[in-house]
């Protein structure tokens, strides 16, 4: 048996809820399609299930897809969605506001569950910006990845145990009785803030948000989750940024922290947008979707580390990424942040100007003390080869740079930026087994959506990725007429992680 199979099937159900059968569907990835895999419908492909074989390039092992319409029981949402969102989800056929519920949309974070075969998934602020998420509540799901039908399914939060459908026993919300946090909320409104999409008079706040003090979009974005070694949840949000913690049933612990600006870059001593609760007028350094969109604790759960999505405004080097360190020992950063690097491209738009893009860095995890994947994107959505998503000439073009790359802390080039070595390329995986469908086209699977915001790791060998669907609005990646699903990934790695044992 080759020795990668062992440690695959090991770590495999700490995310995947599967049979031993389904483990040879999932990660066997050199043959057709067989019969003997569970399938499933639309977008769920079967597995191949013949022998696993060490992979020789970055390779799909496993694909599952939550549909994009899913949604809990909650307070009405979506109220506030203007502009492209609004059109663009009219265009996809979606009726707003979502009377009565709140979608099960855009994971940005996944983290190991308490049992094999769990994971918590965090969803983003909302409705991508401060105004138009008022009414979108944070929550952390509880879900099972089923490789044998390509499924996402519900799971308890306490227990981790297979629920029928996602209700109240599957998430937690966010929210702050206590009133740690040094603002003020929505919750602590009369009415939301701003204009309802569909014009009238204000709208009350939900009394549950008021009687709860739950946390809304229109409050914090979180962007990025780990959980430490006492169980509680540590997140990175945007509009501050700040560091917010909670335990496990989601209410926050204490007040939030703020970035300190370690690049000592400008007069400003923080790192603060203009969504800051507390920012003063033309003091703000840091685009507002430009925060710690990035997360990661160390195996040994004594420190954090913070990437920020964009570079600071101050800072010469558009492509300079500040990374931080948080000790939790301390309950504070440490002084010398890292510098790293993104890639840079350029696209043809709708006029036939060549426009020049600067890629962001989307999520980070460790792989040891010093080591850590990073996760680096650009704007395009949807795979050109498909005919339905144009390559150049358009304002939205097709994905053309989807990348997962390893760096050592302490390797550093001449400049002073962390080295980056390429690990997956997640516009071409290897799909010998077709696990793909319709995804994969002459054995290449790609993973060409918007808004790649989640790696994780699973084993030396295997890492999960996800993508952050945007819903209702946000560019389609798969088929432009509709809003992309919640897809889940496994990719197979040739050379192995040096995870600390």
């Amino acid at each position: 048996m080759p020795r990668h199979l062992p440690a695959f099937a090991a770590r495999l159900p700490r995310f995947f809820s599967i049979s031993r059968l389904s483990i040879a569907c999932a990660a066997a990835v050199v043959a057709a399609i067989a019969s003997g895999c569970g399938g499933g419908g639309g977008d769920a492909v079967s597995a191949p299930s013949t022998p696993f074989t060490q992979v020789k390039v970055p390779t799909l092992l496993a694909r599952s897809v939550l549909p994009a319409d899913a949604s809990v029981e909650g307070p009405t949402s979506a109220q506030y969605i203007t502009g492209g969102d609004l059109a663009k989800a009219r265009a996809y056929g979606i009726a707003l506001p979502l009377v009565g519920k709140q979608p099960i949309q855009g994971f940005s974070a996944v983290a190991a569950g308490p049992v094999a075969g769990c994971y918590y998934a965090m969803q983003d602020n909302g409705f991508g910006s401060k105004a138009s998420s008022p009414d979108a509540l944070l929550h952390v799901y509880a879900i099972l990845v089923d490789a044998s039908t390509q499924a996402v399914r519900p799971a308890d939060f306490a227990t981790c145990a297979p629920r029928g459908s996602f209700d109240g026993s599957t998430f937690i919300r966010l929210r702050d009785p206590d009133r740690r946090l040094g603002f003020s909320l929505v919750a602590d409104g009369t009415v939301y803030p701003g204009t309802p999409s569909a014009g009238g008079a204000a709208v009350a706040v939900d009394p549950l948000i008021k009687a709860q003090r739950l946390l809304t979009g229109g409050d914090i974005d979180i962007e990025s989750m780990v959980v430490d070694a006492d169980g509680n949840f540590w997140f990175g949000e945007e509009f501050g940024p700040f560091l917010v913690k909670t335990d496990r049933t989601g209410k926050v612990l204490q007040r939030e922290i703020p970035l300190p600006n370690g690049l000592g870059l400008g007069a400003n001593p923080l790192v603060q947008t203009a969504s800051n609760p507390y920012i003063g007028t033309g003091t703000a350094n840091l685009p507002t979707s430009g925060g710690i969109e990035s997360l990661a604790i160390d195996p040994a759960r004594t420190r954090l580390f913070t990437l920020l999505e964009r570079e600071l405004s101050t800072d010469t080097d558009k492509q300079r990424r500040m990374l931080s360190v948080f000790d939790l020992r301390s309950n504070a950063f440490l002084p010398a942040p890292y510098a790293y690097r993104v890639g840079a491209g350029s696209y043809v738009n709708e006029t036939g100007a060549t426009v020049a893009e600067v890629y962001t860095v989307n999520d980070m995890a460790a792989i040891n003390d010093h080591e850590f994947l990073v996760l680096e994107k650009d704007r395009g959505a949807g795979d050109a080869r498909t005919g339905l998503f144009p390559a150049s000439g358009a304002a939205r073009v097709a994905a053309r740079y989807k990348k997962v790359f390893r760096v050592d802390l302490n390797v550093r080039d001449a400049s002073g930026y962390l080295v980056k070595t390429e690990v997956a390329d997640l516009m071409n995986l290897a799909d010998p087994g077709r696990i793909g469908g319709a995804a994969t086209l002459q054995g290449v699977f790609t993973f060409p959506m918007e808004s790649v915001e989640t790696v994780h790791i699973l084993d030396a060998n295997t890492i999960l990725v996800a993508n952050d669907n945007n819903y209702p609005g946000g560019a389609s990646a798969r088929d432009p007429n509709k809003p992309d699903g919640n897809e889940f990934i496994l990719v197979g790695l040739p050379t192995a992680l040096n995870l600390q044992k």
